[in-house]
């Protein structure tokens, strides 16, 4: 989703904050944490992404060994966050459409990212 989204950020419609969480297996938790750790969380992201393997549906970035309390008390406070949304999804998107309004949604679909901008627009 964060490189379909590039375009869309770049031509300034579209202003992306990803909050990470660590729920589909057990080393999501380290994963999300190994890419806060990182000097650039978006590049690390990204790479994540570029590196995904649709087999093991698993992304590119190696877990992180021991990351520090305060890391992993903000992945599993994002994860809480997340779960108190009512469903656990990835990605789950909040956004205002075009009357301003709040928009909560669970997953992409088959519309994908430009359905939600033709919404927000």
């Amino acid at each position: 989703m964060y490189e379909k989204a590039l375009p869309i950020i770049g031509a300034e419609k579209l202003r992306l904050r990803v909050v990470l969480v660590g729920f589909l297996k057990p080393s999501s938790p380290a994963k999300a944490a190994s890419i806060l750790m990182t000097n650039n969380p978006a590049r690390a992201l990204a790479y994540d992404e570029s590196h995904f393997n649709t087999q093991t549906e698993e992304g590119g970035i190696r877990p992180a060994l021991n990351p520090p309390p305060l890391i992993r008390r903000a992945v599993r406070n994002n994860t809480q966050l997340l779960i108190r949304t009512g469903e656990e999804a990835t990605p789950t998107l909040l956004y205002r459409n075009k009357h301003g309004q709040w928009e909560l949604q669970h997953g992409l679909g088959s519309h994908g990212l430009h359905k939600i901008m033709e919404i927000i627009s």
